[in-house]
């Protein structure tokens, strides 16, 4: 086992990306056994259940480990930006609109590539992932909705993935 205290910069951010690469690949593997086991509709309704939950934990843990509090979408902002959700995607902009948007874009998501290569046709990004922003976003500030403003599927590789906003409501 490596120390974690001797890796270069350039090594520990390699590593926690190809972590946070490998708790998706789990998510996709527990979803196709859970689809094998029942149905798709069942392994669906058990992913949103997880993800809802896991979206409150992670708040907390990251409330706590790196003391960010406060509510409204600045909050939110650091939040996505400390979740290791998100470290494995390629390239994630998130972007203010306005004091009361920020508009989160997904460009290399390794979900929905693993998906587009195995020729799915019922994708799981609009349930799961709706389902997570909303619980994460709710977790932080229940004033602030989320809403899809691209889901796939898509007709090229080069699109965007996703695109979600985050509105806050008064």
């Amino acid at each position: 086992m490596r120390d974690l205290d001797s890796l270069s910069r350039e090594e520990a951010i390699r590593y926690l990306k190809f972590m946070s690469g490998l708790a998706i690949a789990v998510d996709g593997l527990w979803f196709m056994a859970v689809e094998k086991a029942t149905d798709y509709d069942k392994a669906l309704e058990m992913d949103v259940e997880v993800w809802v939950g896991y979206a409150r934990v992670v708040v907390k843990r990251i409330r706590r480990n790196f003391g960010i509090n406060g509510t409204g979408l600045e909050a939110l902002k650091e939040i996505i930006r400390h979740d290791p959700m998100w470290w494995s995607m390629g390239e994630l902009r998130i972007v203010e609109d306005s004091p009361s948007r920020l508009a989160m874009e997904i460009f290399d998501c390794p979900s929905l590539m693993a998906m587009e290569k195995m020729g799915r046709e019922k994708l799981t990004c609009e349930p799961v992932e709706g389902a997570y922003l909303e619980a994460l976003a709710a977790a932080v500030d229940p004033n602030i909705k989320v809403k899809a403003l691209k889901l796939p599927p898509r007709k090229s590789p080069d699109e965007v993935c996703c695109r979600w906003a985050f509105v806050l409501e008064n």
